[in-house]
Protein backbone atom coordinates (compact mmCIF):
# COMPACT_ATOMS: atom_id res chain seq x y z
CA UNK A 1 0.00 0.00 0.00
CA UNK A 2 1.46 3.33 -1.00
CA UNK A 3 1.10 6.33 1.39
CA UNK A 4 1.53 9.88 0.20
CA UNK A 5 4.97 11.34 1.03
CA UNK A 6 5.26 14.42 3.32
CA UNK A 7 6.95 17.31 1.50
CA UNK A 8 10.52 18.09 2.60
CA UNK A 9 10.71 21.09 5.02
CA UNK A 10 12.63 23.88 3.36
CA UNK A 11 12.35 26.76 5.94
CA UNK A 12 10.91 27.91 9.29
CA UNK A 13 7.25 27.76 9.80
CA UNK A 14 5.11 30.84 9.57
CA UNK A 15 4.72 30.97 13.35
CA UNK A 16 8.45 30.85 13.88
CA UNK A 17 8.96 33.60 11.35
CA UNK A 18 6.46 35.80 13.09
CA UNK A 19 8.10 35.24 16.49
CA UNK A 20 11.59 35.99 15.14
CA UNK A 21 10.38 39.13 13.42
CA UNK A 22 8.74 40.30 16.65
CA UNK A 23 11.93 39.71 18.64
CA UNK A 24 14.01 41.63 16.06
CA UNK A 25 11.62 44.54 16.26
CA UNK A 26 11.90 44.54 20.05
CA UNK A 27 15.71 44.56 19.94
CA UNK A 28 15.75 47.28 17.30
CA UNK A 29 13.27 49.36 19.28
CA UNK A 30 15.28 48.97 22.47
CA UNK A 31 18.49 49.99 20.71
CA UNK A 32 16.79 52.90 18.98
CA UNK A 33 15.36 54.07 22.32
CA UNK A 34 18.75 54.17 24.00
CA UNK A 35 20.46 55.74 21.01
CA UNK A 36 17.87 58.50 20.84
CA UNK A 37 18.02 58.93 24.61
CA UNK A 38 21.78 59.33 24.59
CA UNK A 39 21.55 61.66 21.61
CA UNK A 40 19.03 63.85 23.41
CA UNK A 41 20.95 63.87 26.71
CA UNK A 42 23.04 66.96 27.35
CA UNK A 43 26.50 66.26 28.71
CA UNK A 44 28.21 69.41 29.88
CA UNK A 45 31.88 69.32 30.84
CA UNK A 46 33.75 71.77 33.05
CA UNK A 47 37.52 71.78 33.44
CA UNK A 48 38.68 71.10 37.00
CA UNK A 49 41.19 73.70 38.20
CA UNK A 50 43.24 74.56 41.27
CA UNK A 51 41.57 77.08 43.56
CA UNK A 52 41.98 78.69 46.97
CA UNK A 53 39.07 79.70 49.21
CA UNK A 54 38.85 81.49 52.53
CA UNK A 55 36.52 81.13 55.46
CA UNK A 56 36.17 84.83 56.19
CA UNK A 57 33.98 87.42 57.93
CA UNK A 58 33.28 90.62 55.98
CA UNK A 59 33.22 93.77 58.12
CA UNK A 60 33.11 97.52 57.57
CA UNK A 61 35.11 99.83 59.81
CA UNK A 62 37.69 102.59 60.07
CA UNK A 63 41.48 102.89 60.03
CA UNK A 64 42.77 104.92 62.98
CA UNK A 65 46.21 106.43 63.55
CA UNK A 66 47.91 108.95 65.82
CA UNK A 67 47.93 111.98 63.53
CA UNK A 68 49.30 115.52 63.78
CA UNK A 69 47.93 118.21 61.48
CA UNK A 70 50.44 120.58 59.90
CA UNK A 71 49.51 124.32 59.95
CA UNK A 72 47.86 125.90 56.93
CA UNK A 73 50.15 127.88 54.65
CA UNK A 74 49.32 131.02 52.66
CA UNK A 75 51.03 131.45 49.31
CA UNK A 76 52.14 129.13 46.55
CA UNK A 77 52.64 125.73 48.18
CA UNK A 78 55.13 123.15 46.92
CA UNK A 79 54.89 119.86 48.85
CA UNK A 80 58.25 118.09 48.71
CA UNK A 81 57.29 114.76 50.33
CA UNK A 82 55.58 111.74 48.81
CA UNK A 83 52.51 110.09 50.34
CA UNK A 84 53.63 107.73 53.08
CA UNK A 85 57.24 108.97 53.05
CA UNK A 86 59.12 108.96 56.36
CA UNK A 87 60.16 112.41 57.57
CA UNK A 88 62.70 113.05 60.33
CA UNK A 89 62.12 115.75 62.93
CA UNK A 90 63.17 119.17 61.65
CA UNK A 91 63.30 118.09 58.00
CA UNK A 92 61.40 119.97 55.32
CA UNK A 93 57.90 118.83 54.33
CA UNK A 94 56.95 121.66 51.97
CA UNK A 95 58.00 125.08 50.79
CA UNK A 96 55.70 128.11 50.66
CA UNK A 97 56.46 130.84 48.10
CA UNK A 98 55.07 134.36 48.26
CA UNK A 99 54.18 134.25 44.55
CA UNK A 100 54.48 132.20 41.39
CA UNK A 101 57.52 134.31 40.47
CA UNK A 102 59.26 133.04 43.58
CA UNK A 103 58.46 129.46 42.52
CA UNK A 104 60.07 130.24 39.15
CA UNK A 105 63.19 131.36 41.02
CA UNK A 106 63.30 127.92 42.67
CA UNK A 107 63.24 126.26 39.23
CA UNK A 108 66.07 128.51 38.08
CA UNK A 109 68.05 127.65 41.20
CA UNK A 110 67.69 123.91 40.55
CA UNK A 111 68.81 124.42 36.93
CA UNK A 112 71.92 126.34 37.99
CA UNK A 113 72.78 123.70 40.58
CA UNK A 114 72.55 120.97 37.92
CA UNK A 115 74.82 122.99 35.61
CA UNK A 116 77.35 123.48 38.41
CA UNK A 117 77.33 119.73 39.16
CA UNK A 118 78.14 118.97 35.51
CA UNK A 119 81.01 121.45 35.41
CA UNK A 120 82.44 120.21 38.71
CA UNK A 121 82.21 116.65 37.48
CA UNK A 122 84.22 117.52 34.36
CA UNK A 123 86.85 119.05 36.58
CA UNK A 124 86.87 116.04 38.88
CA UNK A 125 87.03 113.59 35.98
CA UNK A 126 90.12 115.30 34.64
CA UNK A 127 91.75 115.11 38.09
CA UNK A 128 90.38 111.70 39.14
CA UNK A 129 90.36 108.80 36.61
CA UNK A 130 87.69 106.89 38.58
CA UNK A 131 85.11 109.68 38.49
CA UNK A 132 83.31 108.25 35.44
CA UNK A 133 82.87 104.84 37.08
CA UNK A 134 81.55 106.56 40.21
CA UNK A 135 79.03 108.50 38.12
CA UNK A 136 77.91 105.30 36.39
CA UNK A 137 77.29 103.79 39.82
CA UNK A 138 75.24 106.82 40.86
CA UNK A 139 73.13 106.52 37.70
CA UNK A 140 72.48 102.84 38.38
CA UNK A 141 71.54 103.58 42.00
CA UNK A 142 69.13 106.34 40.96
CA UNK A 143 67.44 104.06 38.38
CA UNK A 144 66.84 101.40 41.05
CA UNK A 145 65.47 104.03 43.44
CA UNK A 146 63.07 105.32 40.80
CA UNK A 147 61.81 101.81 40.00
CA UNK A 148 61.26 101.12 43.70
CA UNK A 149 59.31 104.35 44.26
CA UNK A 150 57.13 103.72 41.20
CA UNK A 151 56.36 100.20 42.44
CA UNK A 152 55.40 101.57 45.87
CA UNK A 153 53.26 104.29 44.32
CA UNK A 154 55.48 107.09 45.71
CA UNK A 155 55.31 109.16 42.54
CA UNK A 156 56.60 112.42 44.01
CA UNK A 157 59.79 110.67 45.11
CA UNK A 158 60.00 108.95 41.71
CA UNK A 159 59.73 112.36 40.03
CA UNK A 160 62.65 113.64 42.11
CA UNK A 161 64.63 110.54 41.13
CA UNK A 162 63.88 111.23 37.46
CA UNK A 163 65.12 114.81 37.76
CA UNK A 164 68.33 113.67 39.49
CA UNK A 165 68.80 110.92 36.91
CA UNK A 166 68.46 113.43 34.08
CA UNK A 167 71.16 115.59 35.62
CA UNK A 168 73.48 112.60 36.09
CA UNK A 169 72.96 111.44 32.50
CA UNK A 170 73.74 114.94 31.22
CA UNK A 171 76.94 114.93 33.28
CA UNK A 172 77.93 111.57 31.81
CA UNK A 173 77.11 112.70 28.27
CA UNK A 174 79.12 115.88 28.67
CA UNK A 175 82.06 113.91 30.04
CA UNK A 176 81.96 111.38 27.19
CA UNK A 177 81.71 113.98 24.43
CA UNK A 178 84.31 116.37 25.85
CA UNK A 179 87.61 116.05 24.13
CA UNK A 180 88.88 119.55 24.85
CA UNK A 181 91.17 120.49 27.69
CA UNK A 182 89.93 122.07 30.89
CA UNK A 183 91.68 125.31 29.87
CA UNK A 184 89.63 125.43 26.67
CA UNK A 185 86.41 124.82 28.54
CA UNK A 186 87.41 127.41 31.15
CA UNK A 187 85.67 125.27 33.74
CA UNK A 188 86.99 127.19 36.69
CA UNK A 189 85.47 130.42 35.40
CA UNK A 190 82.17 128.71 34.60
CA UNK A 191 82.00 127.18 38.05
CA UNK A 192 82.74 130.49 39.72
CA UNK A 193 80.06 132.27 37.69
CA UNK A 194 77.47 129.58 38.48
CA UNK A 195 78.26 129.76 42.20
CA UNK A 196 77.64 133.48 42.11
CA UNK A 197 74.29 133.06 40.35
CA UNK A 198 73.27 130.37 42.83
CA UNK A 199 74.14 132.61 45.79
CA UNK A 200 72.12 135.44 44.28
CA UNK A 201 69.08 133.20 43.70
CA UNK A 202 69.33 131.79 47.21
CA UNK A 203 69.37 135.31 48.64
CA UNK A 204 66.26 136.24 46.66
CA UNK A 205 64.48 133.03 47.69
CA UNK A 206 65.28 133.53 51.37
CA UNK A 207 63.09 136.65 51.26
CA UNK A 208 60.25 135.08 49.27
CA UNK A 209 60.14 131.42 50.38
CA UNK A 210 59.54 129.69 53.68
CA UNK A 211 60.09 126.03 54.48
CA UNK A 212 57.64 124.03 56.58
CA UNK A 213 59.54 121.52 58.73
CA UNK A 214 58.28 118.46 60.56
CA UNK A 215 57.84 119.18 64.29
CA UNK A 216 58.04 115.42 64.98
CA UNK A 217 59.23 112.37 63.09
CA UNK A 218 56.51 110.50 61.24
CA UNK A 219 54.94 109.52 57.93
CA UNK A 220 53.76 112.32 55.69
CA UNK A 221 50.23 112.26 54.27
CA UNK A 222 48.49 114.93 52.23
CA UNK A 223 45.02 113.48 53.00
CA UNK A 224 43.15 115.43 55.68
CA UNK A 225 39.54 114.28 56.30
CA UNK A 226 38.52 115.78 59.65
CA UNK A 227 38.74 112.52 61.63
CA UNK A 228 42.27 113.25 62.87
CA UNK A 229 41.09 114.57 66.24
CA UNK A 230 37.93 112.44 66.49
CA UNK A 231 39.16 108.92 65.78
CA UNK A 232 42.31 108.58 67.88
CA UNK A 233 43.99 105.62 69.56
CA UNK A 234 43.16 107.13 72.95
CA UNK A 235 39.45 107.45 72.10
CA UNK A 236 39.31 103.79 71.00
CA UNK A 237 40.18 102.61 74.50
CA UNK A 238 36.79 103.68 75.91
CA UNK A 239 34.64 104.00 72.79
CA UNK A 240 31.31 102.11 72.71
CA UNK A 241 29.70 100.56 69.61
CA UNK A 242 27.10 103.34 69.41
CA UNK A 243 29.74 106.06 69.76
CA UNK A 244 31.79 104.47 67.00
CA UNK A 245 28.74 104.20 64.72
CA UNK A 246 27.93 107.87 65.31
CA UNK A 247 31.40 109.28 64.70
CA UNK A 248 31.45 112.21 62.25
CA UNK A 249 34.27 114.22 60.75
CA UNK A 250 35.11 117.59 62.27
CA UNK A 251 34.45 119.92 59.35
CA UNK A 252 36.27 122.79 61.05
CA UNK A 253 39.58 120.94 60.73
CA UNK A 254 41.65 121.54 57.59
CA UNK A 255 45.23 121.78 56.37
CA UNK A 256 46.40 122.48 52.84
CA UNK A 257 49.83 121.10 53.75
CA UNK A 258 48.81 117.72 55.17
CA UNK A 259 49.60 115.81 58.33
CA UNK A 260 52.13 113.54 60.01
CA UNK A 261 51.25 110.02 61.15
CA UNK A 262 53.07 109.40 64.40
CA UNK A 263 54.32 106.14 65.85
CA UNK A 264 54.51 102.73 64.22
CA UNK A 265 51.13 101.30 65.28
CA UNK A 266 47.86 101.83 63.43
CA UNK A 267 44.41 100.37 64.10
CA UNK A 268 41.33 99.03 62.35
CA UNK A 269 38.05 99.11 64.27
CA UNK A 270 34.67 97.64 63.33
CA UNK A 271 31.32 96.96 64.96
CA UNK A 272 30.24 93.31 64.93
CA UNK A 273 27.28 91.40 66.26
CA UNK A 274 27.89 89.69 69.57
CA UNK A 275 28.07 86.21 68.04
CA UNK A 276 30.68 87.15 65.45
CA UNK A 277 32.76 89.16 67.93
CA UNK A 278 32.79 86.18 70.30
CA UNK A 279 35.42 84.53 68.08
CA UNK A 280 38.02 87.17 69.00
CA UNK A 281 40.04 87.41 72.17
CA UNK A 282 42.40 90.21 73.16
CA UNK A 283 45.97 89.40 72.13
CA UNK A 284 44.98 86.86 69.48
CA UNK A 285 46.49 87.34 66.02
CA UNK A 286 44.27 87.23 62.94
CA UNK A 287 44.70 87.74 59.21
CA UNK A 288 42.99 90.82 57.79
CA UNK A 289 42.55 91.60 54.10
CA UNK A 290 41.78 94.99 52.56
CA UNK A 291 40.98 93.64 49.08
CA UNK A 292 40.85 96.90 47.14
CA UNK A 293 43.69 98.91 48.64
CA UNK A 294 46.40 96.61 50.02
CA UNK A 295 47.96 93.92 47.85
CA UNK A 296 48.90 91.63 50.75
CA UNK A 297 47.15 90.02 53.72
CA UNK A 298 48.09 91.57 57.05
CA UNK A 299 48.62 89.86 60.39
CA UNK A 300 46.95 92.02 63.03
CA UNK A 301 46.47 91.64 66.77
CA UNK A 302 43.13 91.90 68.54
CA UNK A 303 43.74 95.03 70.61
CA UNK A 304 40.36 95.40 72.32
CA UNK A 305 36.85 93.90 72.39
CA UNK A 306 34.29 96.22 73.95
CA UNK A 307 31.36 95.30 76.16
CA UNK A 308 28.11 94.35 74.45
CA UNK A 309 25.74 97.18 73.60
CA UNK A 310 22.42 96.42 71.88
CA UNK A 311 23.82 93.11 70.62
CA UNK A 312 26.96 94.76 69.19
CA UNK A 313 30.62 94.82 70.16
CA UNK A 314 33.39 97.12 68.95
CA UNK A 315 36.45 95.07 67.96
CA UNK A 316 39.78 96.88 67.51
CA UNK A 317 42.74 95.33 65.66
CA UNK A 318 46.27 96.75 65.70
CA UNK A 319 49.25 96.41 63.37
CA UNK A 320 52.81 97.79 63.41
CA UNK A 321 53.74 96.89 59.83
CA UNK A 322 54.76 99.92 57.78
CA UNK A 323 52.66 100.25 54.64
CA UNK A 324 52.50 103.50 52.64
CA UNK A 325 49.13 102.38 51.23
CA UNK A 326 47.30 102.73 54.56
CA UNK A 327 48.10 106.41 55.09
CA UNK A 328 45.06 107.44 53.04
CA UNK A 329 42.65 104.77 54.30
CA UNK A 330 39.79 105.68 56.62
CA UNK A 331 36.40 104.02 56.14
CA UNK A 332 37.18 100.59 54.79
CA UNK A 333 35.68 97.20 54.04
CA UNK A 334 37.81 94.28 55.18
CA UNK A 335 37.72 90.51 55.49
CA UNK A 336 38.83 88.73 58.65
CA UNK A 337 40.30 85.43 57.44
CA UNK A 338 39.62 82.49 59.78
CA UNK A 339 41.00 79.71 57.59
CA UNK A 340 42.23 79.17 54.04
CA UNK A 341 41.68 76.08 51.87
CA UNK A 342 43.17 74.89 48.61
CA UNK A 343 42.16 72.08 46.29
CA UNK A 344 40.62 71.26 42.93
CA UNK A 345 37.42 73.15 42.24
CA UNK A 346 34.44 71.23 40.81
CA UNK A 347 30.77 72.31 40.47
CA UNK A 348 28.42 71.18 43.25
CA UNK A 349 26.15 69.29 40.82
CA UNK A 350 29.08 67.21 39.58
CA UNK A 351 29.68 65.54 42.96
CA UNK A 352 28.18 62.05 43.25
CA UNK A 353 28.17 59.19 45.73
CA UNK A 354 28.59 55.71 44.23
CA UNK A 355 28.48 52.77 46.65
CA UNK A 356 29.32 55.06 49.58
CA UNK A 357 32.29 56.54 47.70
CA UNK A 358 32.27 60.28 46.87
CA UNK A 359 33.63 61.29 43.50
CA UNK A 360 33.04 62.87 40.13
CA UNK A 361 32.63 61.50 36.62
CA UNK A 362 35.14 62.75 34.07
CA UNK A 363 35.29 62.44 30.32
CA UNK A 364 37.95 59.84 29.49
CA UNK A 365 38.13 59.50 25.74
CA UNK A 366 34.48 59.00 24.81
CA UNK A 367 33.54 57.34 28.08
CA UNK A 368 32.60 58.40 31.58
CA UNK A 369 35.13 57.52 34.27
CA UNK A 370 34.48 57.73 38.01
CA UNK A 371 37.24 59.39 40.06
CA UNK A 372 36.99 59.23 43.89
CA UNK A 373 37.69 62.42 45.87
CA UNK A 374 37.68 63.82 49.40
CA UNK A 375 35.81 67.07 50.01
CA UNK A 376 38.06 69.82 51.40
CA UNK A 377 35.69 72.78 51.45
CA UNK A 378 32.16 73.61 50.35
CA UNK A 379 31.60 77.02 48.77
CA UNK A 380 28.67 78.63 47.04
CA UNK A 381 27.97 76.45 44.02
CA UNK A 382 31.24 74.53 44.18
CA UNK A 383 33.38 72.11 46.18
CA UNK A 384 37.11 72.05 46.74
CA UNK A 385 38.24 68.44 46.58
CA UNK A 386 41.45 66.43 46.66
CA UNK A 387 42.12 63.06 44.97
CA UNK A 388 41.18 60.20 47.29
CA UNK A 389 44.15 58.20 48.55
CA UNK A 390 44.45 54.44 48.37
CA UNK A 391 43.51 52.15 51.25
CA UNK A 392 47.13 52.18 52.50
CA UNK A 393 46.99 56.00 52.64
CA UNK A 394 49.38 56.45 49.71
CA UNK A 395 48.73 58.67 46.73
CA UNK A 396 46.62 57.25 43.93
CA UNK A 397 48.58 57.67 40.71
CA UNK A 398 46.31 55.60 38.49
CA UNK A 399 43.92 56.80 35.79
CA UNK A 400 41.20 57.18 38.43
CA UNK A 401 43.06 60.07 40.08
CA UNK A 402 41.39 63.45 39.59
CA UNK A 403 43.86 65.93 38.12
CA UNK A 404 43.80 69.63 37.30
CA UNK A 405 42.49 70.02 33.76
CA UNK A 406 40.24 66.93 33.79
CA UNK A 407 36.86 67.48 32.09
CA UNK A 408 34.21 66.91 34.77
CA UNK A 409 30.80 65.73 33.54
CA UNK A 410 27.71 67.61 34.66
CA UNK A 411 24.42 65.92 33.79
CA UNK A 412 21.20 64.72 35.35
CA UNK A 413 21.46 61.48 33.34
CA UNK A 414 22.56 58.25 34.90
CA UNK A 415 26.30 57.70 34.61
CA UNK A 416 28.47 54.70 35.21
CA UNK A 417 32.05 53.67 34.58
CA UNK A 418 32.61 53.04 30.90
CA UNK A 419 29.38 54.64 29.68
CA UNK A 420 29.83 55.98 26.17
CA UNK A 421 29.21 59.71 26.13
CA UNK A 422 28.62 61.31 22.74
Amino acid sequence: MNFPKKPVKTGPSAATTIILAFLCLMVAGYALFHISRNAAAEYTTVAAYAFEADDATAVSGCVIRQELLLPNAEGVLDVTRAEGERVSVGHSVATVYTSSDALALEDQLQTKRSQLERVEFLMEERATPGAAAKLDGNIHTRILSMRKNVALGQYAAAEQDAASLQALVLQRTSASSSGASMEELNAQAQAQALRGEIASLQGALSRSARRINAPQAGLFSAAVDGYEGVLTPEALEEMTPSQFAGVKADESVSSNVGKLILGDTWYFAANMDEGTAGAYRTGRRVTVRFPREVAQDLVMKVHRVSDTENGQKLVVFSCDKYLPEVTQLRRQSASIIHASYSGIRVPSEALRVEENVTGVYCLVGLQAGFKPVDVVYQGKGYYLVSPKKKSDNTENQSSTRLRVGDLVLITAEELYDGKVVQ
